[in-house]
């Protein structure tokens, strides 16, 4: 049994190890000669420091869309826990095969909610900072955090144009709405050296529906920093 556990934690710390040489962080010359690198002061300081970011986020629980969320963000970190930030987001939406299905087969149009346009802001709150050493004696650094805000998105209700159309055939017009949306969720920064960082996040934006209700948009975000 004992042996059978050894295994593994063997096979799943490779598995880790791997795609974590991507995001090992340039090392300083002092520590270049020590040979347990993972016990030594802080890597990155985010203290009273700006963030300047940008990112893609894909919404993943759409049935008859893909929508993609190119996102600038600038926040500042009064602590190495606490950020306070801002960001805004431009929606692009196109039908995934099974709208193309029920248009083609069935003629059914289904009405879709479609992000335009996302501003607001919130906080990040980071209770974890970690670092990996690889078997070559590279350090990865990283930190875990919580994300929540809120601010506004302008969204389009739409028949989704799933089915063929005659070439004199309009489609019908969307109609515009701007409900308050909320956002929470979690993620972690990957520091490259010590102005920059790649980081990924999933976050679940609950928005006002236009004849009441939530709707719920879980996206998964990858993205980049610098720091200054």
């Amino acid at each position: 049994m004992n042996i059978a556990k050894r295994i593994v934690r063997l096979s799943t710390a490779l598995l880790c190890a791997g795609p974590l040489v991507l995001f090992a962080a340039d090392e300083d010359a002092q520590f270049q000669s020590v040979e347990i690198r993972v016990i030594r002061p802080k890597f990155f300081q985010k203290s009273m420091r700006f963030e300047l970011g940008a990112s893609i986020a894909a919404v993943m629980n759409k049935s008859f869309t893909y929508t993609y969320l190119p996102t600038a963000r600038v926040g500042m970190h009064f602590t190495e826990w606490l950020e306070v930030f801002g960001e805004g987001a431009i929606g692009l939406t196109i039908n995934k095969s099974d709208c193309t299905e029920l248009g083609s087969k069935f003629s059914i149009e289904p009405v879709v909610d479609e992000f335009d346009k996302l501003f607001g802001g919130g906080v990040a709150v980071t209770p974890i900072y970690g670092k990996y050493q690889l078997g070559s004696g590279d350090v990865v650094y990283f930190d875990w955090f919580l994300i929540g805000g809120g601010g506004m998105a302008n969204m389009n209700q739409r028949e989704q144009g799933c089915k063929p159309r005659a070439a004199d055939e309009p489609l019908k017009q969307p109609t515009p709405y701007s409900p308050v949306q909320f956002n929470f969720g979690t993620g972690q920064r990957f520091f490259l050296n010590k102005n920059s960082a790649v980081n990924w996040y999933v976050r679940d934006f609950l928005v006002g529906g236009l004849k009441g209700g939530l709707n719920q948009s879980v996206t998964l975000s990858f993205g980049a920093s610098y720091y200054f």
